[in-house]
């Protein structure tokens, strides 16, 4: 099932910098402020207005977005892909270990972003809104499942990993919300340092039981 962010309606550069950047400047004194976009001016227009992070969910532009992060001092948030943008479909690595795959595409553009100065770098090893190669909704999960559970093997590239937490609609229907808890788990268990999430409240609680004492 294709997310509805792959179906709505595209706005220009000068559209994308009237809207946020009112909301960006306001929110910068009191935290910290990720933007994401596939337009330089628009990196640009954002990260002088405050943002301290850059979420890079494409490839589109990628040199001179990580030149723009690395002139403000922003971090970057780098997601696993090379597709131009998330409306693409991203083909994953093949069945089976997905973890050599993760680990050869970052290190090249972990060096190459070390190049244009920008030293602070999170990777996120998702797939983006739809998968090319994936179609089947059991075996999108079984391959988020592998790569959560297996976080702690992209510690070599020595840079924090950002795991979203999916909510696999297809196999939780209307428990969807529960899902972020199920795979929160598992992505604690694997060693993730961030996690994109949307249940807060709830995913606080299951975070909170995992790091109990034992109970006597």
């Amino acid at each position: 099932m294709r997310s509805p962010a792959t179906r709505a309606a595209r706005v220009g550069p000068d559209q994308q910098i009237a809207t946020p950047v009112p909301a960006v400047e306001g929110l910068a004194e009191h935290a910290i402020v990720s933007v994401e976009t596939y337009e330089p001016r628009v990196v640009k227009a954002c990260l002088a207005a405050g943002a301290g992070i850059l979420n890079m969910t494409g490839r589109e532009h990628e040199d001179e977005m990580l030149t723009l992060a690395a002139e403000h001092e922003a971090a970057v948030v780098m997601c696993f892909g090379d597709a131009a943008n998330v409306r693409e479909p991203t083909d994953v690595p093949p069945d089976g270990d997905p973890m050599p795959v993760l680990l050869e595409h970052f290190a090249v553009r972990l060096e190459r972003a070390r190049e244009l100065g920008v030293d602070r770098v999170v990777i996120d090893p998702g797939m983006g809104f739809h998968y090319g190669n994936l179609l089947d909704p059991l075996e999108r999960s079984r391959h988020q499942t592998r790569v959560l559970t297996q976080t702690f093997r992209l510690r070599p590239l020595g840079v924090p990993v950002c795991n979203v937490l999916p909510h696999t609609y297809d196999l939780f229907g209307d428990e969807f919300r529960k899902a972020e808890g199920f795979y929160g788990v598992l992505a604690a268990l694997g060693g993730a340092h961030l996690l994109r999430i949307h249940e807060v409240p709830h995913l606080r609680v299951v975070l909170n039981a995992l790091r109990a004492p034992e109970v006597r």
